[in-house]
């Protein structure tokens, strides 16, 4: 089991620059994957969402791939020495004189020709840097999966204990109810035999109606249902790959027999128990939301 938290961080660096990569993710229905990197590695958002969509099932993940070059002061003086730069300065200076005005070399004007000098893309095409950077996005995300699978192990736990909990509370309810149909079958009778209504309690018609009545308030099935879905419960958390779905709907079942038993429940005390386990789902779904 796995939560859908976690965050991972790994570096990388080749000859002319270096990489770092960040790979976070928070709750989510389905799987969402956003990627930002600098605009000449665009095609790494698709490689990125590709890959991690084989990595993971649900959540909503974000990748942010940062790149800084090397050797930034080395490039600017070859730049300044450069031909290009001379001739960019040189229109700087003979534009500025066709205006009839002096042309002065300030460090702002050295400043905006470097900058117009650079602007030409820093980084290599991203076919030659696919294998470092994959490297790198696989080393991040294995991080942030061994984070979702630690706070996943505190979550089994956690269900592990409330489980135990409901069990126990199934087990009171099921003592509570074992003779409620019998003793809504006494009941009925007495109101009938104290309504001095003339009937026959040996009356097939009778004993029929008596044992629709009875039924009514038997909890023997719901009972049964809510120990399958417990185990059921308890095995799915077991399992590998994305479970959090099938919880989800294991509890919207458990949710279901509770109100079952709470509508049929005829003792203060059992209905009490039953009202509890509801809370004790509630707080289990919460934990729920966050499951891969």
């Amino acid at each position: 089991m796995n939560s859908m938290t976690g965050y991972g961080r790994a570096e990388a660096s080749s000859a002319d620059y270096k990489i770092s990569i960040e790979v976070s993710s928070v709750n989510k229905k389905n799987l969402e994957v956003t990627v930002s990197s600098p605009k000449e590695w665009q095609y790494f958002e698709f490689v990125a969402t590709s890959f991690l969509k084989k990595k993971i099932h649900r959540g909503r993940v974000r990748v942010a791939l940062t790149a800084d070059t090397l050797g930034s002061s080395s490039k600017v003086s070859k730049i300044l020495q450069g031909k290009e730069f001379q001739e960019l300065i040189k229109q700087l200076e003979n534009f500025i004189q066709k205006q009839n005005q002096s042309f002065d070399l300030t460090p702002e004007i050295v400043l905006h020709a470097l900058q117009l000098s650079t602007k030409e893309s820093v980084y290599p095409e991203v076919s030659s840097s696919e294998e470092l950077l994959l490297s790198t996005l696989l080393e991040a995300t294995t991080s942030m999966i061994e984070m979702r699978k630690k706070e996943g192990d505190e979550i089994h736990t956690d269900f592990i204990n409330r489980i135990q909990k409901l069990a126990g509370m199934i087990e009171q309810m099921e003592s509570e109810s074992k003779d409620l149909p019998e003793l809504q079958r006494k009941k009925l009778l007495e109101k009938l035999e104290n309504a001095n209504l003339d009937i026959d309690p040996s009356d097939e018609r009778v004993l029929k109606e008596l044992a629709i009545y009875a039924e009514k308030s038997d909890v023997s099935e719901e009972i049964t249902r809510l120990k399958s879905h417990l185990s059921q419960f308890t095995e799915t958390c077991t399992s590998s790959g994305s479970v959090g779905r099938k919880l989800e709907f294991i509890l919207q079942e458990i949710s279901r027999e509770l109100n079952t038993y709470c509508s049929k429940s005829a003792r203060s005390q059992g209905t009490t128990v039953s009202l509890d386990a509801r809370v004790e789902v509630e707080k289990i779904r919460e934990q729920v939301m966050n499951v891969e």
